[in-house]
């Protein structure tokens, strides 16, 4: 007898795992913000970027990426210090997390539509995030270096450790061709997402699968946590 069932295990499809980094301080002990641009996880940050590499402990990646941030750079090479086979790990500055204007001049007034609210605006493409990057100039930057890893044939399990609007922008655009979806994707520290995409020769016939969203391994269940990213953000900046 004939089978005409197809076989997908030779389809091409590959495997994306896209990571948060983990938990960093964005203030010191006096309230005064610190540059986010240098700024290392704090000890939760290494415990959680720790609890990533039992979840990855038998995957096998061919590239592994980062953004040159030191969190995010801390972040990769905790969650890979488990694997199987060594993987070298790369750096650019196109995974830069969107950069925010100066917190300092957001009137209090305003926190809970330009902070807590800000990923929301990103539908304003014009806008800018926290007052600073415009939406439209980070999907541009993050999306045009993508396109050029998706261009490349030679990876079969690729790790991007990067941040919360970076891996919005990455899914929201998988997922929909757009970024419509990104206020809603919500990104937890030292978070994991997995995508599946076919291979394709061109943007218009990309197909992805979003296999997993937001994990956390050391809270699986979000335990008392209900706020945002941003309202967390927000009650931060509130207290200043």
């Amino acid at each position: 007898m004939t089978s005409h069932s197809k076989d997908y295990a030779d389809s091409g499809r590959r495997r994306l795992y896209l990571i948060r980094h983990g938990h960093v301080s964005y203030f010191d002990d006096s309230g005064r913000p610190l540059d986010p641009r240098s700024v290392p996880l704090s000890a939760d940050g290494e415990a959680q970027a720790l609890a990533l590499s039992d979840v990855l402990k038998d995957v096998t990646f061919d590239r592994a990426i980062s953004s040159d941030y030191p969190r995010a750079i801390q972040t990769l090479e905790m969650a890979l210090s488990g694997a199987p086979t060594h993987v070298s790990t790369e750096t650019t500055p196109e995974l830069r997390e969107v950069r925010g204007g100066r917190l300092s001049q957001i009137p209090r007034d305003v926190y809970s539509t330009e902070v807590a609210g800000a990923y929301h605006l990103s539908l304003q493409p014009e806008a800018g995030f926290l007052r600073g990057e415009r939406w439209n100039d980070f999907g541009e930057r993050v999306l045009a270096w993508f396109r050029l890893i998706l261009a490349d044939s030679q990876w079969q399990n690729l790790v991007i450790a990067s941040h919360d609007a970076v891996n919005r922008v990455l899914i929201s655009w998988l997922m929909n061709g757009n970024l419509s979806a990104l206020p809603l994707l919500e990104q937890d520290h030292a978070c994991i997402n997995i995508v599946d995409i076919d291979r394709s020769g061109d943007d218009s016939s990309i197909t992805a699968y979003l296999r997993l969203l937001n994990f956390t391994p050391y809270n699986p269940l979000k335990t008392g946590e209900r706020s945002t990213v941003m309202e967390r953000l927000a009650q931060s900046m509130s207290r200043m």
